[in-house]
């Protein structure tokens, strides 16, 4: 670190160094002044003689003079490595100069005096002041009178507090030094050892600081990354840049910050992007730090993930409606008369087909809403027959476990504009999920019935009730979320939430409306059943997304 990025005002508070220059000052009666290595003031100019205050520095000359001894004075005290005694370069008093070091290097000197130890001739005095262009001589005359005369051992003596005082500070600067080099090394260590590439930059984007991940990451040396563009970096410049100017404006950023770069060989990989602003303690801004994570395996995965989809979601529905077909043809007894065992075979695979298909197209209207919305197809129909139907579809499964669903239409018979087809699979996922966690034997009640939502608009909610173990009520918003899994009061599983759910509570709030469940419920009675009460609210008049 090289002496010029040392300052000793980043090492000591200025307030401390003006109370010992000061108390300095007081105790020994002579001029004194803390300066930079160029010769300009740090501290308060304590003391100073009329001569030196009025006329010395009253013109540009004598300030340069001033400056410019007390510079010389530093250089030479840091030569020799003691205070140095010597005239100043202005008006010949006697002054006495002292490094400050830290490390080894020069940050700043203890400038005393303004002093003499022998009378200055008349001549002397008005060379001195014909140099800087003082143009009241004899007020130049009578504050020299005023200066005051020691001798060289009193000048000695306080030389060697001085000495004392400039080790002090010295010791104090070198501790505060040590401990931010300390603290500098430290996170010198941490952020070279992060695998993410991180990147400092000024205000307009000129790269200052890089860690070693940069480094191999953009498969380019520091040298030739620092003092150039961060923009640079990138296969789209532009597109860096507008993302920085969203920053800079505090605006949000419209699409992910994935950016594509391109290394000197040719090879591209994607680089997710995180930037914070750095701030002076005057909030003025002073750079940007800019994080930089390869997310080139996730952007593969991605578009496994999306072939996988497209695979599952278009290839596999032809074969399973051919499937369909060719059952339905089975039971129609088109290909043939089957006897009951037969029959009861195909109905259980006609209704295996169905949850397949329904699982498929799940699948597919969840990830076609998150990459781009799910976009309703909405046509006049009721609640009523859509129940029905969906009734229909799971009787097979009920019928399996000896369930009765009981239900009778007639308040949701009025008409109004949904996607039915959507809106028939979330009821049929609900109804499918009462039966699988209800006992043996039991019974299921599904309502429709026409209601107010919080926005006071004219609404029709479904409620459906299963007498199965119910869920915790700490569980019972995460059911909601895509594939997942969560056990029931007793410690049985309740599994098959996955997707379901998720496609359900997707509709809904695409229809303008929302789903929830109750776990334990009250019945009519008023008394507490333990199971689950799953209830969606749908706007007749509904807001889509």
């Amino acid at each position: 670190m090289g002496c010029q990025q040392i300052k000793l005002l980043d090492l000591i508070e200025k307030d401390v160094l003006e109370e010992i220059v000061r108390d300095f000052t007081e105790a020994t009666r002579v001029a004194s002044v803390l300066v930079d290595l160029d010769g300009q003031p740090i501290t308060r100019e304590h003391n100073f003689s009329r001569l030196c205050k009025d006329y010395c520095r009253s013109t540009p000359e004598g300030r340069a003079r001033c400056y410019a001894s007390d510079r010389f004075g530093g250089e030479e005290g840091r030569k020799i490595g003691k205070p140095f005694i010597y005239k100043c370069l202005n008006a010949g008093l006697m002054d006495s100069a002292t490094p400050i070091i830290v490390e080894g290097y020069h940050v700043a000197t203890l400038v005393m005096g303004q002093v003499l130890t022998r009378p200055l001739s008349i001549q002397e005095a008005l060379d001195a002041a014909k140099r800087i262009g003082v143009e009241d001589v004899a007020g130049y005359l009578r504050a020299l009178h005023e200066v005051p005369v020691m001798s060289y051992q009193r000048l000695q003596s306080v030389v060697k507090l001085m000495c004392t005082i400039a080790k002090t500070i010295s010791s104090l600067a070198i501790q505060k030094y040590l401990s931010q080099r300390a603290y500098q090394q430290n996170l010198h260590n941490i952020i070279n050892s992060v695998s993410d590439s991180i990147i400092s930059t000024d205000p307009d984007g000129i790269v200052t600081v890089i860690n070693k991940a940069t480094v191999a990451m953009f498969g380019r040396e520091a040298s030739t990354v620092v003092g150039r563009p961060i923009f640079d970096l990138f296969a789209c410049p532009d597109a860096f840049r507008e993302y920085l100017s969203c920053k800079k404006q505090q605006q949000p950023y419209e699409i992910p910050p994935v950016f594509e770069v391109m290394k000197p060989d040719g090879q591209i990989f994607y680089t997710h992007a995180s930037c914070q602003e750095l701030f002076l303690s005057t909030r003025e801004t002073m750079g940007y730090v800019t994080v930089l994570r390869d997310v080139t395996r996730e952007k593969k995965i991605e578009k496994m993930k999306e072939d996988l989809i497209g695979m599952l979601t278009h290839d596999m529905g032809n074969p399973i409606l051919s499937i369909q077909r060719v059952l339905e043809l089975m039971l129609d007894r088109h290909l043939g008369t089957l006897n009951n065992r037969g029959e009861d075979l195909v109905s259980l695979a006609l209704n295996s087909t169905h949850k397949l298909s329904g699982m498929v197209s799940n699948f597919l209207d969840i990830f076609l809403d998150e990459c781009a919305g799910l976009n309703l197809c909405q046509v006049p129909g009721d609640m009523d027959s859509t129940l029905m139907e969906s009734i229909r579809q799971v009787g097979f499964s009920a019928g399996d476990k000896k369930i009765r669903i009981h239900f009778e239409p007639g308040r949701g018979g009025m008409q109004m504009a949904a996607d039915w087809a959507r809106l028939q699979r979330t009821c049929v996922n609900l109804l499918e999920n009462a039966i699988r966690f209800s006992p043996v034997g039991g019974s299921i009640a599904l309502t429709c019935e026409p209601c107010r939502d919080e926005r006071d608009r004219s609404a029709i909610l479904v409620t459906i009730d299963d007498q199965g173990k119910g869920i915790d009520r700490e569980k019972q918003e995460l059911i909601f979320q895509k594939f997942y899994t969560t056990t029931v009061q007793g410690g049985n599983e309740r599994r098959g939430v996955g997707l379901g759910l998720t496609f359900s509570k997707l509709v809904v709030e695409a229809h303008g409306g929302r789903i929830w469940v109750e776990s334990p419920y009250l019945d009519g009675a008023g008394k507490q059943v333990t199971g689950c009460r799953f209830r969606f609210l749908v706007p007749i008049a509904c807001d889509t997304r």
